[in-house]
């Protein structure tokens, strides 16, 4: 326990020890903080906060905006200022920010503007109000929104509000995604200056301690009896609109909150692929098959995609990918599968199926553990077949997981799901050659 700062000598990891403090921990504690918790949990300065930090970080704000379409920040002199609660003056309405991109040194001229509304503690957005604030936005040239809030949808481009007058433009984050992408610009050495790379993290960390900003960790009041009474349908039964609306709208936050969790607790960036109709897709395959599968793309590269399968009936969750290897035959083809997976093959939950010409498979669902042991038997492996050819085109990689009760429940399947989906993703696609 050293007494005293030997300056040239003493270790920074050694402060705490002058201080008495228990370990480095307490004294990182102590540490001053551009946002300091506390007074700084309401909407008006959770919205201040975040705004400043996205005026001040050029690779933050250019993400952001690149998401949402809006290209006017690579206009030349581009610069974005933003402002808080400025009340139209006839009615009293009051959008929580302004956000406007400007371009021009000397005289600069306006390129684009557009409200924020946002809200925490779970609050919702609702029409009503984003109607009048678009009848305010219009009446000074505004034509778009970017609404915030914990709510999760599939893209920035999509809204959970819908507006009666459509030609008007709603954006929406939720606070996940924007703490996610702070992390992920870090962790990727995307920014380039060091002071702004300390207002991210500072900006993480506040987003991190916010006692008001919530994760998504709840299905819905409706998940647990609308789940139990589709896994007695038979496949073919229809679904009750009401009640397919209750399962979708809770999925739909839930398989993008997969998305983002992941990118944030692995080395990896994960994107949901969906179209824009995604939301009208999911309600026809739940409505089909009883099934909803979601398909991802992991560091923007389009041939490194997995799938999850949800199945209500049988309450069972199937992650998988699939494996090409081109070079030599059957035998040799998957050898060179296991040599890929060799550190988690000894895994029995890690299934294998070959598909050979015109996609016919053997459907054997073979462990790549039992692969593992034929090669070392030197046993011809169980997932050849002579009769459909010669050569695999392609293999599938998958788990399988019933989660029986805690399909139901509101809080436990959001708590599986994403622990069997890290599972896939470090121990699957991180092995996983393209």
């Amino acid at each position: 326990m050293i007494k005293k700062i030997d300056c040239g000598k003493t270790n920074l990891s050694d402060l705490y020890q002058v201080f008495k403090l228990k370990n480095n921990a307490c004294l990182e504690a102590k540490k001053a903080r551009l946002f300091p918790a506390g007074n700084t949990n309401n909407e008006v300065e959770t919205t201040s906060i975040f705004l400043a930090s996205l005026s001040a970080i050029k690779e933050y704000r250019e993400e952001l905006f690149t998401r949402i379409g809006i290209k006017k920040l690579n206009a030349r002199n581009a610069i974005l200022h933003a402002y808080t609660e400025l009340s139209d003056s006839k009615t009293g309405d009051r959008p929580d920010g302004l956000l406007v991109i400007t371009s021009g040194k000397h005289s600069p001229i306006i390129e684009w503007a557009g409200f924020i509304e946002s809200k925490v503690n779970n609050q919702d957005i609702t029409n009503q109000q984003i109607e009048k604030y678009v009848d305010f936005a219009r009446s000074i040239g505004i034509n778009d929104i970017i609404t915030i809030s914990d709510h999760l949808v599939t893209n920035p481009t999509n809204s959970p509000i819908k507006l009666k007058k459509r030609s008007f433009k709603l954006y929406h984050w939720s606070w996940t995604y924007l703490k996610v992408t702070a992390s992920r610009l870090v962790r990727t050495n995307s920014v380039a200056d060091e002071d702004h790379v300390y207002i991210l993290q500072e900006l993480r960390r506040y987003f991190d301690t916010h006692k008001n900003l919530k994760s998504y960790e709840h299905m819905g009041s409706n998940w647990k009896s609308s789940v139990t009474t589709i896994h007695s349908y038979s496949p073919d039964q229809k679904i009750p609109s009401e009640l397919l609306q209750h399962i979708v709208s809770s999925y739909i936050q839930e398989e993008k909150d997969i998305s983002l969790q992941l990118t944030d607790k692995s080395n990896y960036h994960v994107e949901l692929i969906a179209a824009d109709n995604h939301e009208e897709d999911v309600c026809g395959m739940l409505q089909s098959s009883k099934t909803i599968t979601s398909t991802f793309m992991v560091d923007r590269n389009k041939k490194n995609t997995f799938s999850i399968q949800i199945d209500f009936i049988r309450q069972k969750v199937t992650c998988y990918t699939s494996i090409t290897i081109d070079k030599g035959k059957a035998q040799a083809q998957t050898t060179a599968l296991i040599k890929m997976f060799e550190d988690v093959a000894a895994t029995s939950h890690i299934l294998v199926n070959a598909y050979y010409i015109r996609k016919k498979s053997n459907n054997q669902n073979t462990s790549l553990a039992n692969l593992l042991e034929e090669r070392s038997n030197s046993e011809t492996y169980s997932v050849l077949n002579k009769q459909f050819g010669d050569e695999i085109k392609s293999f599938e990689i998958k788990t399988e997981d019933l989660l029986r009760k805690d399909f139901t429940s509101v809080k436990n399947f959001i708590v599986k799901l994403e622990s069997t989906a890290y599972r896939f993703l470090t121990q699957v696609i991180a092995n996983k050659k393209i």
